[in-house]
């Protein structure tokens, strides 16, 4: 499974803002690159687990004519921004989308939720679909994507919605769930 941050702009909300962190967290400081992300998903609570491997690249070169001032906020990201968790979090949000684009093609981000939705997003458009991201620098997968799926399930009436986890380390790995049936 492959995925260009190109792509990212597929989407409504173009993730611009999410792209130096996500450079900076799966490629630190090297401008054009892939990194691998061991990832696996359920496309329904009742469905097949599938796994892989997601290739995530990108190049600072491709995305300078759609994110302006590109290299700049890369520099600040890697120089200023001592935030390390805002970061990896916007990295989750990218690998999220990435993992989603491989499952369920068709589905896109279409606008933020509001605090207190107890998830991160709505896709395509829909009141009734949307997911919750997470991301953590270190930790055990299967007690974040828990805890995150605990948070989903207090929304259990939505016709579709999703977790989805990622665990950034020396290897990243992702879980992403569809918890509708």
């Amino acid at each position: 499974m492959e995925y260009d941050l190109f792509r990212l702009f597929d989407h409504p909300l173009r993730f611009r803002r999410y792209i130096p962190s996500a450079i900076v967290v799966l490629g630190g400081d090297r401008d054009a690159g892939r990194c691998e992300i061991g990832v696996e998903w359920r496309t329904s609570a009742s469905g097949p687990v599938g796994g892989g491997t997601l290739g995530l690249s990108w190049d600072v070169a491709t995305l300078r004519p759609f994110v302006a001032e590109v290299e700049e906020e890369l520099l600040i990201a890697r120089t200023r921004n001592r935030d390390r968790a805002s970061q990896v979090e916007e990295a989750a949000v990218v690998v999220a989308v990435a993992v989603l684009a491989q499952i369920e093609p068709a589905t896109r981000f279409t606008d933020w939720a509001d605090l207190g939705t107890r998830h991160d997003f709505y896709l395509n458009d829909r009141p009734d679909e949307m997911i919750e991201v997470a991301g953590r620098w270190e930790g055990g997968l299967p007690g974040l994507f828990e805890l995150k799926r605990g948070q989903s399930d207090q929304n259990a009436g939505l016709r579709k919605r999703w977790v989805s986890v990622t665990i950034m380390r020396e290897t990243a790995r992702n879980r992403t769930e569809g918890l509708h049936s």
